[in-house]
């Protein structure tokens, strides 16, 4: 059934399918017409980072509904103005979502000793957790929500099942199939998982082959506080 809100500026609701591990309604703020215009203008922008294939550009903008849902959901979360790709002081703007934000690290390279169920990005223990304060991982606490309704993998892909765990919720395991998009590898997600303000997830993977190494990462949006997007503890 679909939602009986939706934000100012979705094209297609039905499009549009979150797992956020809770079962209540996310509230949002829509975005002024304005913001909106910032936001597809700079959206286009960023897809250019994919302009050596044309259709992986085309596959990143396929999900503007669901990155404007997000934005409107991070605008209520956040409490401020919408800044686009630059934002100001006090506003909140969108990026990538950077290898450092989630592993605390300056790339997506990971090491798989043995096949089978891995986990991938946290675990049951150590969750990826946008409430840090520590600069490891950019202190994310109240400046930070993440969605991606795609992964990408840099590498011959080595992960061929996933299993998300977001907040207190088990989701679905998930075979996924990558298709070869120019010098990436695309696999798209039933639905897009979203990692509100201060959230936690893990994800567990099926890893073919022993020894190996993967650079599994996601294809989505960073929507985080100015302040969050330029500090120092980024680098």
């Amino acid at each position: 059934m679909a939602p009986e809100k939706v934000p100012f500026g979705i094209s297609n609701p039905a499009s549009v399918s979150f797992i956020a591990g809770t079962g209540t309604e996310l509230e949002f703020t829509d975005l002024e017409a304005d913001e909106l215009t910032m936001f597809d203008r700079d959206l286009i922008k960023m897809s250019r980072y994919f302009s050596q294939s044309r259709d992986l550009q085309m596959l990143f903008l396929e999900d503007r509904d669901t990155y404007l849902w997000a934005a409107s959901i991070a605008k209520k979360a956040l409490g401020v103005g919408f800044g686009g790709g630059v934002p100001g002081s006090g506003e909140f703007g969108m990026q990538f979502i950077r290898s450092k934000t989630w592993l605390g690290a300056a790339s997506w390279l990971q090491s798989y000793a043995t096949a089978g169920w891995n986990n991938v990005f946290g675990n049951s223990t150590t969750m990826i957790d946008l409430s840090l304060t520590s600069t490891t991982y950019g202190n994310p606490q109240n400046r930070v929500l993440n969605v991606f309704p795609k992964l990408y993998d840099t590498s011959l892909p080595k992960v061929r099942e996933l299993w998300f765990h977001i907040g207190p919720t088990d989701y679905p395991i998930w075979p996924i199939e990558f298709s070869a998009m120019g010098d990436l590898y695309v696999a798209g997600l039933p639905a897009t998982p979203l990692i509100v303000k201060n959230g936690k997830f893990y994800m567990r993977g099926n890893v073919l082959g022993t020894g190996v190494v993967d650079a599994l990462a996601p294809l989505g949006l960073a929507f985080a506080l100015g302040e969050y997007m330029t500090g120092s503890g980024q680098e």
